[in-house]
């Protein structure tokens, strides 16, 4: 059985370069799952690593 995925607190100060190494650390076997999951329903991996950038990116401006 596989282990469940979990999103562990930062253990750094949030404007330091290690904040953003862990986070990246914390976030991509989330993001291997997701495109896992992804693939499996048939989509391309290519065209949903876009799609997330996109919506990432939507997400960093102001509502």
């Amino acid at each position: 059985m596989a282990k469940a995925l979990t999103i562990d607190a930062p253990q750094h100060p949030a404007m330091s370069t290690a904040y953003e190494q862990q986070c990246r650390d914390m976030l991509a076997p989330h993001l291997d799952a997701l495109l896992r999951k992804v693939e499996a329903a048939g989509w391309d991996r290519g065209q949903a690593s876009s799609a997330l950038m996109y919506l990432a990116a939507m997400r960093l401006k102001p509502a």
